[in-house]
């Protein structure tokens, strides 16, 4: 068991940093989507490719941490 306090400051801080990523991300994802439809890729193609970048983006940070 933990024997860290609780401190709601610095929860509401790291729930608002990752809400900040999240808000983030979906917008580049957005992006993506916009230039891959702009030069003719349909949109099942284009979520393969955006999954593929964000599985290689998830690979690499986890072997960052490890």
């Amino acid at each position: 068991m933990s024997t860290e306090q609780y401190d709601p400051v610095a929860y509401g801080q790291e729930l608002a940093a990752i809400s900040h990523h999240q808000t983030e991300a979906t917008s580049a994802r957005f992006v993506v989507f916009q230039a891959l439809a702009a030069v003719g890729i349909g949109h099942e193609q284009a979520d393969d490719i955006v999954a593929k970048m964000e599985a290689g983006a998830v690979a690499g940070a986890h072997t960052w941490i490890s």
